[in-house]
């Protein structure tokens, strides 16, 4: 049976044949955020060890291949202590020279290594594969890039094709140049955007269907939520938009409540079950031995919560407009300066055209909407605490390290709240910034490849 797709699906997978394969090559292995954590973590859950080893509270990873350890390591000090972001040939000889390295060497990974293999899941699965044809670390490095790039292009499109409304509004964020760039490399925060999304729209989709769906869709929003679940400690309060799916779905209310109660006892178990042995790891440490105990913070905290308002209002109030960008286009520090003042003005015609994204006629359902903007700042507020209690110091009167990369999943359901709440009227208008706004993201895009592009290729 012929599958068509929506128009929404087949810009999303365009964008990720034109931009994100050739991102899969010409950016430079593990220079995205936390790339060379992110890769031994994906390396260590494909070799098949899900749990990682402890060392002490700072000090998480595992013992992996010295022949990929070196291959990343040298990749690094070339990066930032030679100013030097090498190109394919350099990377294919360094990758030669490495692979013969034998045996395996202790390797500390602590702020990726506290994350479940489900985030590492495609990553990983790319690299078994490489594995099987060549012990290139660099060919480990592409395969796992083109295994998360082919999982998030795939989350994405069972997404916009659950969607009932809202599908440009998410094919924006999706194909967003973070978003993009992200997918094509080994990070975890294309999953962890990608998954609470199928989660929202599958939601969606059964409260606003009129009559009872299969039991496979029901199945596919609780199996998604639970994936949910190990994600992120914080991604449990994306969840809620579960609890609107009406009871009919269920059988009944009673069937509903039962179902939810079983559903929340099996995603908290799973979430307790993982992180219980992460919560006393200082990452904060494991970055800069002279930090100050995280267990100060945590104490400090616990005595007077209330504490934690000032810094998340400051936040708020100061630095979350100026996140805007970051969350736009901050791919790291691997494009020139001016690119960053070019990628600036391009994420303010993003703007408007994701505020005008909803263009559908009918009643707004605020229910819905209530709850997509309470979820997501529920989302925000979790994020910010997280980091201000791992991050931060007694006192401290801001949120440390809370940049746009962390923001994807909060602007999606804002702007889906947005746009339940107010939906009708220009469509006209409302299409072509729609359209502006993904131009937006391609011009982004092409601006970043093209500029990484005269130094690697």
């Amino acid at each position: 049976m012929r599958i068509r797709l929506s128009l929404e699906s087949r810009l999303a997978l365009l964008f990720g044949a034109l931009f994100g394969l050739p991102a899969v090559l010409l950016v430079p292995p593990v220079a995205t955020f936390d790339g060379p954590s992110h890769y031994f973590r994906a390396l260590q859950v494909a070799e098949g060890r899900m749990r990682p080893e402890h060392y002490s509270d700072t000090a998480v990873g595992g013992a992996l291949p010295r022949s990929h350890v070196d291959f990343v390591n040298a990749l690094w000090r070339s990066y930032w202590a030679d100013r030097n972001l090498g190109t394919l040939t350099a990377w294919s000889a360094l990758a030669r020279e490495t692979q013969g390295h034998p045996g395996s060497t202790r390797v500390e990974f602590t702020n990726t290594a506290v994350y479940s293999p489900a985030n590492y899941a495609f990553q990983a699965a790319g690299m078994r594969v490489a594995s099987w044809v060549s012990p290139s670390p660099l060919a480990a490095h592409r395969a796992a890039c083109l295994g998360n790039l082919a999982g998030y292009l795939a989350l994405v499109v069972a997404a916009l094709e659950l969607l009932p409304r809202f599908r440009w509004g998410a094919l924006i964020l999706a194909t967003c140049p973070l978003s993009v760039i992200q997918a094509a490399s080994v990070s975890a925060d294309a999953v962890n955007f990608a998954v609470p999304l199928l989660v929202l729209a599958g939601a969606w989709r059964l409260r606003d269907g009129p009559a009872r769906a299969p039991a496979a869709g029901l199945a596919l929003v609780l199996s998604a939520g639970f994936v949910t679940a190990l994600l992120k400690p914080t991604a449990l309060a994306s969840l809620a938009c579960i609890a609107l799916i009406p009871g009919l779905h269920f059988g009944s209310r009673r069937a509903k409540v039962a179902c939810l109660g079983a559903f929340l006892a099996c995603a908290l178990a799973a979430w307790f079950a993982w992180n219980r042995a992460n919560a006393n790891v200082d990452v904060a440490r494991w970055f800069d031995p002279a930090h100050p105990p995280f267990s100060e913070q945590k104490a400090s905290f616990l005595a007077n919560p209330l504490r934690f308002a000032r810094p998340f209002g400051y936040f708020l109030t100061r630095d979350l407009a100026a996140q805007w960008p970051h969350m736009f286009a901050d791919v790291g520090g691997w494009i020139p300066p001016g690119l960053h003042r070019a990628l600036f003005w391009l994420s303010l015609v993003l703007l408007p055209g994701l505020a005008s994204c909803g263009s559908w006629e009918g009643r707004s359902d605020w229910a819905w909407a209530g709850t997509m903007a309470l979820q997501s700042l529920a989302v925000l507020f979790l994020t910010a605490l997280a980091l201000w209690v791992s991050m931060g110091t007694v006192g401290m009167d801001h949120v440390p390290g809370l940049t746009g990369r962390y923001l994807p999943f909060v602007a999606t359901g804002l702007a889906a709240a947005g746009a339940e709440a107010w939906h009708s009227g220009l469509p006209r208008l409302r299409r072509g910034l729609s359209w502006a706004a993904l131009a937006a993201n391609g011009a982004g895009l092409t601006a970043i490849l093209a500029s990484i592009a005269s130094t690697t290729a």
